[in-house]
Order: structure tokens, then C-alpha cells, then sequence
């Protein structure tokens, strides 16, 4: 009976590391479309409250996508270029957000907005070097 256990454990444990590099690019791919969604949102709003929200929405989403590994990207060593640029790009982007923020905070939201034109200019440059 122990053997047995012992032979569907590692069986369950070597699925899990198999397919674990599937569900964290799927991550990635959904944090990304929200990301994508909460932009949209932030360009379009007008007052510092909804702003505030959607920024929040949106640096959740790119934190989220920023501790997974793109699925094309899984299986590259973790030193490699593109999941280094992935990280750059990521780090960017929230320090951009970050950015943003804190205009939102001071309720500067024209300026906000155009600071937050620039994180489209990010998402392609980013976009751009990983061929994506």
C-alpha cells in the first residue's frame, strides 16, 4: 500500500511540474489582456476617483503578469534575453504606473493622462523586442 501511495505521489508531482509552465504562461496571457482592458479605461476617464481605480486595476494586472513567465518564454532559462527584457518591460511599466499614480493622487488628471499616453509607448517598444 505504501508503494502505491509513494507511486502516485511522484506520478501527481511530475504532472504537476510537466504542466505548471502551461498554466503560468495562461497567467500571464490573462493578466496581460487585463492590462490591456484597464489602459483603455484609465484613457478614458475623467475624473481622479475612477482614475485612481483603474490604475490600481492595472498595476495589479502587471504585477501579476510580471511574476509569471510568458508561455513562449517557459521553457528559456531564466537568465535568458527575452525573459530579461520581459522583466525590464514589466519593471517599467510599473514604474511607470507608479507614476501616474501619484499625479492621480495630487488629482493632476489631465497631466496623469499624459503621462499615461506613455505606457502605450511601452507596451510597444516591449511588444517590439519580443517579437509579440
Amino acid at each position: 500500500m505504501n508503494k502505491c501511495v509513494t507511486m502516485i505521489s511522484s506520478v501527481l508531482l511530475s504532472y504537476a511540474v510537466l504542466i505548471a509552465p502551461a498554466f503560468a504562461g495562461a497567467d500571464v496571457g490573462e493578466a496581460m489582456k487585463e492590462m490591456g482592458k484597464s489602459f483603455r479605461m484609465v484613457m478614458k476617464d475623467t475624473d481622479a476617483a475612477s482614475l485612481k481605480n483603474d490604475l490600481a486595476t492595472l498595476r495589479a494586472a502587471a504585477v501579476k503578469a510580471q511574476s509569471g513567465v510568458p508561455g513562449g518564454m517557459a521553457k528559456q532559462p531564466a537568465d535568458s534575453e527575452a525573459r530579461k527584457t520581459f522583466s525590464a518591460g514589466m519593471k517599467a511599466f510599473i514604474d511607470e504606473v507608479d507614476v501616474v499614480s501619484k499625479l492621480a493622487d495630487e488629482g493632476k488628471v489631465p497631466e496623469a493622462k499624459a503621462e499615461a499616453a506613455k505606457l502605450k509607448d511601452l507596451m510597444k517598444e516591449y511588444h517590439s523586442k519580443l517579437g509579440v
